[in-house]
């Protein structure tokens, strides 16, 4: 078994864009996470896990070059991670989960005002690593993940469909493992 902890930024797509008449998004700023996950071997090459992760940021309006601070937002996410070893310090991963978005404050007159929506995830990423110890490795992670937002103040207001949110994510990892064994 496997323990791992990462540490980084986030950054998100628009979770709405729209011209009415100038251009309008609004979207969480860079954020700081931090996850938590845990895996076991499945095989020589093969790891299956799961990771629980944080990021928290304001949420911002941006119209005519102006930004404006709406109200602060953590989202919460779930994931089963199946990492595969690529080489012998890479390795790639896919992640099946979901999130879930907590605005905090007044979320009265926001696009969070009748409800925090869950949204199923899917996710990819690459990591590569450095033992520092017989079973301690630190690596970097890159990570990319995907989800469909809407809530009912957007739909309330005529948007029509979900809005496909892209997720980026660098992070400092550290895993321990509890046998000597390839990260």
């Amino acid at each position: 078994m496997a323990v791992d902890a990462l540490a980084g930024v986030v950054w998100s797509s628009p979770l709405v864009r729209d011209e009415i008449v100038a251009p309008l998004t609004v979207a969480p700023q860079i954020a700081p996470s931090v996850s938590l996950g845990a895996s076991l071997p499945l095989d020589a090459r093969d790891r299956l896990g799961i990771r629980f992760g944080w990021a928290r940021s304001d949420l911002v309006r941006t119209e005519q070059d102006e930004t404006t601070a709406i109200l602060p937002l953590t989202v919460w996410s779930g994931s089963v991670v199946l990492e595969r070893l690529l080489s012998r310090q890479v390795a790639g991963e896919a992640r099946l989960g979901g999130l879930k978005y907590a605005p905090g404050g007044d979320a009265n007159g926001t696009i969070f005002q009748d409800d925090a929506p869950f949204a199923p995830l899917l996710g990819l990423g690459v990591r590569a690593w450095q033992p520092i110890g017989g079973r301690v490795v630190i690596g970097l992670q890159l990570a990319y993940d995907f989800h469909r937002f809407e809530t009912q103040a957007l739909k309330s207001g005529g948007f029509t469909s979900a809005r496909s949110v892209h997720r980026l994510a660098v992070n400092a990892t550290l895993r321990w493992s509890t046998r000597r064994a390839t990260p």
